[in-house]
């Protein structure tokens, strides 16, 4: 078996992820170049060159590598999973394990140690004091706030992110910004368009058809400074409005549930992604179905379950581009027990109900059609089988038909089943 050094790491990938990587990491060689050729410059770039291209990774990856090679080399430290790899991980860079369920298992070789260790730190200074680190935590709140940003626009915002931070000094802004990573790593181009995506955002099409879908959705909300930035903290995992009292109180709920430390910052930062697709969506409230605690009581269920419901309205969606559901009036979620209003005003006594359409596989496509199907069927049936009026079932992961956006089993269907 071949050791596992840099060059037979890099001599696995196929030639446009080489070319993919050598850009990542600062070094364009030619693409004429055959693949073996690629993988022998590229190992010995990392290794001739560690100052170079330790400055063209974000600061997530060298708060890792500054991790590991503080525990030594071949350590292995038990990391939380990320909701998206690092580029040393997906480089080979550094070895990972994630056969452990609980946690992601990370360590470094002694070949890469050796290469890194008197560098890391200074990498660490520089694109701290340079501001580079800060530009990162910028343009990924900016992303996280708003999902997806025609490249254009995400320039423009960090434009006014920068000059309200630093004042005006656009020329210091794009010489830290040719620097950073971050544009090539969270470049998103199809057949639309040039577009900065947030690593969260896991399937670009469907936000785009879903944004086309809402009306007068042309405008993007403006934020402050502090929330940009804190939308952009806590690299890999992003949880957006937890500062709101929704998302105070949502904090509060789950800590009752039992949730505490990495499993509650989990927990919180899931919710966030499911609520930026919230209709249909059951997984809004995976966290009542999973919580750690014991002797939790239905109250406790409850309120969570409310809690969830108000955060998800209160946060910024990438949808209605960084608008909440409450201030576009939109993909509002309501609470089940909620009574509506009656066209007079006052609150109905039942819950508002809508009859499902009959299907085909219930045996006939419309009402009017009824003695005609019953006519094709009675061949078919024991005799003396007492016909009636079929009412189509509605599963509990089907929509609930009142329309409030949620599944059946989390709706009416508590009340009525």
């Amino acid at each position: 078996m071949k050791e596992r050094t840099i060059l037979n790491i890099l001599k696995g990938f196929q030639k446009v992820q080489l070319e993919d990587l050598c850009s990542l990491l600062g070094n364009d060689l030619s693409p004429r170049l055959r693949k073996s050729q690629l993988a022998d410059q590229l190992a010995l770039y990392l290794k001739e060159q560690p100052h170079r291209w330790l400055s063209c990774l974000m600061e997530r990856d060298i708060l890792l590598l500054r991790r590991l090679v503080h525990a030594g080399p071949d350590k292995v430290q038990y990391m939380e999973f990320a909701d998206y790899p690092s580029i040393l991980e997906v480089s080979g860079l550094v070895d990972f394990d994630d056969s452990d369920e609980i946690y992601h298992k990370v360590w470094i070789r002694r070949e890469v140690y050796d290469i890194v260790a008197p560098h890391v730190e200074q990498a660490f200074r520089k694109g701290k004091s340079s501001g580079r680190f800060e530009l990162e935590q910028a343009g990924l709140g900016l992303l996280n706030l708003y999902g997806i940003l025609p490249t254009e626009v995400f320039v423009e915002h960090l434009v006014d992110w920068y000059e309200e931070s630093h004042g005006d000094a656009t020329e210091e802004l794009i010489d830290v910004l040719q620097q950073s990573p971050l544009v090539k790593l969270c470049r998103y181009t199809d057949q639309y368009g040039d577009y900065m995506c947030s690593p969260c955002v896991i399937h670009p099409e469907e936000l785009f058809d879903f944004r086309q879908q809402i009306p007068d959705n042309d405008t993007w909300k403006p934020f402050s400074s502090q929330d940009i930035l804190e939308a952009g903290a806590g690299a890999p995992y992003f949880t957006v409005a937890m500062k709101t009292p929704e998302g105070r109180r949502l904090d509060e709920a789950l800590r009752r549930l039992g949730y505490d430390g990495f499993g509650l910052v989990l927990a919180e930062h899931d919710i966030w992604a499911e609520a930026q697709f919230p209709v249909d969506n059951e997984a809004l409230f995976s966290a009542l179905d999973r919580f750690p605690g014991t002797g939790v009581s239905e109250r406790d269920c409850s309120d969570c379950f409310q809690a969830i419901i108000d955060y998800a309205n209160r946060a910024p969606k990438w949808a209605l581009n960084g608008f909440s559901a409450v201030e576009k009036d939109y993909l509002v979620l309501s609470p089940p027990d909620e009574k509506p209003e009656t066209e007079e005003g006052a609150a109905s006594e039942a819950p508002a109900w809508e009859m499902p359409a009959p299907t085909i596989s219930e045996g006939y496509t419309d009402l009017i059609e009824k003695d005609e199907a019953l006519e094709r069927l009675s061949d078919l049936m024991p005799e003396g089988f007492p016909f009636g009026l079929a009412i189509p079932h509605v599963a509990p992961d089907d929509p609930c038909p009142c329309g409030s956006g949620l599944r059946y089993g989390h709706c009416h269907g508590k009340v009525l089943n």
